[in-house]
């Protein structure tokens, strides 16, 4: 049997060796934590250097784990990952859908990088009065700001949009951002609410434009502050 922990193991070999962009554990050890063998996806940037001799290299990455259980990895350039997401792979679908995360190049940047998109995407659905979609990605922007000073703290990224859990884990971790409890229940129950079947079952209605301004502005506001604190933690670390 493959275990989670052993897993990550393998994941810190692969990194090494690679410097993958991402890898990422599916099926039966992902869903249940332990398995019979060990499914990766382990994403390599094209963009830095040809991909010559995967295959062996891998092999001698696992060697060693080899003789423990059977390792399935399966190995895909940035450009092939793009071009098969966008043809709807039903293969790469089930991935992100079942899919644990165990390793991302980068990841606390590329979140807070998401949670500016995201923001800047709310504000331009304001602008053009596509309020129920402002309302949304405001939400985004927050929960992809926690989730980047949360993977600075260490955490292990989970599949979550909750920002009620996501709030307190931040304080699990000790790490302290003023969100008032009412924000958070308006933040969350607009996410709550993002699809017409959900939208149906209460009489909420769509959000209106006092509705979105509100979103906007406390993902401004929380957006500032996790970056903030993320500032001052690199500034720390440099000067140590």
């Amino acid at each position: 049997m493959v275990t989670l922990k052993e897993a990550r193991e393998i994941s810190k070999a692969i990194n090494k060796t690679f410097n993958p962009l991402s890898i990422t554990i599916f099926g039966s050890t992902a869903k249940e934590g332990a398995g019979n063998d060990l499914d990766l996806l382990v994403v390599l940037d094209d963009r830095e250097r040809p991909l010559d001799n995967v295959d062996l290299l891998m092999h001698r990455c696992l060697k060693s784990f080899y003789k423990k259980f059977a390792i399935d990895p399966f190995v895909i350039s940035l450009s092939t990952l793009r071009e098969h997401y966008l043809k709807g792979s039903p293969f790469l679908r089930l991935i992100l859908k079942e899919g644990r995360l165990l390793y991302m190049k980068d990841a606390v940047k590329e979140w807070m990088r998401q949670s500016e998109d995201e923001f800047k995407m709310a504000r331009y659905l304001l602008e053009g009065e596509f309020y129920k979609g402002a309302c949304f990605h405001s939400q985004q922007a927050i929960e992809k700001a926690l989730k980047a000073i949360l993977l600075s703290k260490g955490w292990e990224l989970e599949k979550t949009h909750s920002l009620e859990r996501l709030v307190s884990l931040a304080e699990e971790y000790r790490v302290r951002i003023d969100f008032p409890d009412e924000d958070i229940v308006f933040m969350d129950s607009i996410y709550r609410g993002r699809y017409p079947a959900e939208a149906g079952l209460l009489p909420f209605g769509e959000p209106a434009k006092a509705d979105a301004r509100k979103a906007v502005n406390i993902a401004e506001q929380m957006t500032k502050k996790v970056k903030t604190k993320l500032n001052k933690k690199q500034g720390e670390t440099s000067i140590a």
